[in-house]
Formats: C-alpha cells, structure tokens, sequence
C-alpha cells in the first residue's frame, strides 16, 4: 500500500496495476477469481486468505520445530512496479485510430499509464508513434518533426482529431456546471477537470481553479482554495 501511495497511485489506477505485479501461482489465482474482484480492498482480503494458508512447514535438524513460511514474495516494490508497468506500455499500446476516437479519453487513459510509469514527458513523446494507428499515424509521421514537447503533441493531436463538437458541449457545461447535494468534492473535482481538457488540454491551473470555484459549495470554497489543480 504504501508503495501504492509513493507511485501516487488512485484506488482504480492500483487495481488495474494488481495483475501486473503477479506472477506464477498468485497469478493464476488472479486470473481464476479476477470476477469477484471490485475493488482493491475485496482484493487484499481474498489474496490474504488465499495465501496465509499456503505456508510450508519445514523441520528443524535440532529441535524439530515446525517453522512456518510464507510462499508470496514481495512484488510491492516501487522501481518493479514502474519497470512492469512501462514494458507494459511498449508491449500493449493503448491505440488511438483518428477520429473514430475520443481523443480526450484517450489521452486520459494514456497519462494514466505514463503517471504509473513514472515517465517524464520526453519519454512520452519518444514513445508515442507505437500508440499510434491509422489516419493518427499518418497523421503522425507528416507532422511529427515540427513537434518537439509533450505539451505541444497533445495541443496538435487535440487540434487535428477533437470534436469541436465536443468541445463546445463540454464548454457549456463547464459554465454552468454545479455541486450536486450528494456529489462529493473529489468527484466535483475529477468532472469539473475533465471538462476542463476536454475545452482545452493544456488550460492553465488558474483558470482550472477559477471553474472549480464557480460551482462548488459555498461551505467548500475554502476547501477547493487550498487543492492544487
């Protein structure tokens, strides 16, 4: 858990990372009750239950005292986790085509990935033809020489396969969007920044927070000053 929390990992984010991190018996387990599974903390406590029990009991040669060994080794590792995350990456692509697709959700899904390979932004543009299929891809290689940063990549992809569409809609929410009465501030939060990279991906903080605070409770404004956008 802690390993979890030093990737800066989300609940959603650490059971997606799970099957990744195992392997050999624990990953067949996975694979076998991967339906029961909702959520991380269903996962701890069918893991635990699982392998607690399998233990090996060796003799020891002087006092013939059972010694109780646990067989799950420790795959938490911060580095391990990064490192099987981006072979990941490599090895399974999260595609986009073009405009067939949401190119918003894609970028979503795809820095999610880069977050939990802690990658910094040129390794995200050194990797991101093999992401890259199609009408993107050719996209891609006509204009790939003009874009030298991260911040410009999404700019343009954003500008050539976006909705406007889209963007408009999103807009309109974004104005009038408010905090529902059972709409907690962290779910307030993650819809108000969705739509804020869906009206513009590269919006500055400021004018982020400046949305965030139009449509929060006014009992949570105070709150919402203080959180880092």
């Amino acid at each position: 858990m802690n390993q979890f929390k030093a990737c800066g990992l989300r609940r959603d984010d650490q059971i997606e990372a799970i099957p990744l991190l195992l392997e050999d018996d624990a990953y067949l387990w996975y694979a076998d009750n991967s339906d029961a599974i909702f959520n991380f903390e269903t996962f701890t406590k069918l893991f635990l239950q699982q392998f607690k029990s399998t233990i090996s009991s060796s003799t020891s040669s002087k006092g013939g005292t059972g010694t109780l060994v646990t067989t799950v080794p420790d795959y938490s590792s911060t580095s391990h986790l990064q490192r099987t995350v981006a072979d990941e990456i490599i090895k399974k692509p999260t595609y986009f085509r073009g405009s067939q697709d949401d190119v918003h959700d894609w970028l979503d899904k795809l820095e999610q990935r880069f977050t939990m390979a802690n990658w910094n932004d040129e390794q995200k543009l050194r990797y991101i033809s093999i992401h890259l299929q199609d009408d993107a891809y050719r996209w891609w290689m006509q204009t790939s020489t003009s874009i030298k940063t991260w911040s410009a990549f999404i700019t343009a992809i954003t500008q050539a396969f976006g909705s406007t569409k889209v963007q408009e809609l999103a807009f309109e929410q974004l104005k009038w969007y408010k905090q529902t009465v059972n709409q907690s501030i962290t779910q307030y939060y993650d819809k108000i920044i969705e739509l804020c990279k869906k009206v513009d991906p590269v919006m500055p903080d400021s004018l982020k927070l400046k949305y965030l605070m139009v449509g929060v409770k006014e009992s949570l404004k105070m709150h919402v000053a203080l959180q880092d956008p």
